[in-house]
């Protein structure tokens, strides 16, 4: 059980520390901004920024099993203003971008699964937590 929970963490980990740092690290995508300013997001290109670089640091402290059910749950509500407002299928005219936004929004709550695991049951053996006696 051990070996299956640490794998998970470092995956959910790996998952948003990519996102993030894609974000950060590459030019910033005009039509994803655009589309994040017409769902109602102020500032949309510093809110881009500012997503990825919160996304690094908490996939690298999923990574590492560092604070790792304060960030699980940090992880979880960004998910979920995500899913509303960036995801809202439902909002969307009979199609595929109904389906791409649907399977986004799927994608994200399947996300939120894990990060309320590791919220619940905390980091696991192998972590910095538990290195530190913090989980």
């Amino acid at each position: 059980m051990t070996a299956f929970a640490t794998l998970g963490r470092i995956l959910l980990g790996l998952y948003f520390l990519a996102a993030g740092a894609g974000k950060i690290m590459s030019p910033i995508p005009v039509e994803q901004v655009a589309h994040m300013a017409a769902s109602g997001i102020p500032s949309a290109e510093l809110m881009f920024v500012a997503a990825g670089a919160c996304e690094t640091i908490a996939g690298i402290c999923m990574v590492l099993g560092l604070h790792t059910r304060l960030v699980a749950i940090l992880l979880a509500l960004f998910c979920v203003l995500a899913s509303v407002t960036l995801h809202a299928f439902w909002k969307e005219p009979e199609g595929h971008e109904k389906l791409v936004q649907m399977i986004m929004f799927l994608k994200n709550m399947s996300t939120m699964a894990g990060l309320f695991a590791f919220a619940g049951f905390g980091s696991g053996p192998l972590s910095l937590d538990r290195f530190y006696g913090k989980d």
